[in-house]
C-alpha cells in the first residue's frame, strides 16, 4: 500500500501548500484497489467534505499523475469511458485489462520489453523517455465464461466480475 506521509512529502514538493482537502483526496485514492473515474473520486470525497471543491480534487489527481502516484488508464469509447485512474507503486507497470468485465491486472515484463524499446529507438533514432502499455482483450474467467464485451463493465483489479 502507498504512504499517505510520503505522497503529502512529495506533493509539497510539487506545490506550496499541502491542504487538509488534498490530504482528503489522497487518502480516498490510497484507499482505493480498483481503477475508478474522476468523477467518483469526486463523489466520494465531497460525501466526506461537502466543502471540497471539484477543482482541488481534479489538480490533487493531475498532479498525483505528474509524479507517478496515479496512471490513468485509458479505454476504448465502447466502454463509455475515456479513462479511469490507478493508485500504482512507484514500479514501472504495465496493464491487461478486460474488455469484457473492465478487470485490470498489473504486470512487469521489464527486459523483453526494454529490449523491444531499445530495438525501436535503434531503427527509428527516436529517443524513448517513457513509455505506457495497456493489453485489452479477454481474462481467464471471462474466456471460460463466453463472455463478451459488455458497455456496462465495472473494472476491478481483484479478479472480480459483474
Amino acid at each position: 500500500m502507498l504512504d499517505i506521509e510520503e505522497i503529502m512529502e512529495r506533493l509539497d514538493k510539487e506545490v506550496s501548500r499541502n491542504t487538509a482537502p488534498r490530504r482528503l483526496v489522497v487518502e480516498e485514492i490510497v484507499h482505493r484497489t480498483s481503477p475508478f473515474t474522476s468523477a467518483e473520486l469526486l463523489e466520494a470525497v465531497q460525501s466526506k467534505a461537502q466543502g471540497t471543491s471539484r477543482a482541488t480534487v481534479y489538480r490533487t489527481l493531475d498532479l498525483l499523475c505528474r509524479i507517478g502516484v496515479v496512471q490513468r488508464i485509458h479505454e476504448d469509447a465502447q466502454g463509455g469511458r475515456c479513462h479511469t485512474y490507478m493508485a500504482c507503486g512507484d514500479h514501472h507497470h504495465h496493464h491487461l485489462i478486460c474488455n469484457s468485465c473492465g478487470t485490470v491486472l498489473d504486470f512487469q515484463e521489464d527486459k523483453a520489453l526494454d529490449a523491444l524499446v531499445r530495438e525501436i529507438e535503434k531503427r527509428t533514432a527516436f529517443r524513448v523517455e517513457d513509455h505506457r502499455l495497456e493489453l485489452v482483450g479477454l481474462c481467464p474467467a471471462c474466456q471460460e465464461g463466453g463472455r463478451q464485451t459488455t458497455d456496462d463493465r465495472r473494472p476491478t483489479t481483484d479478479g472480480g466480475h459483474t
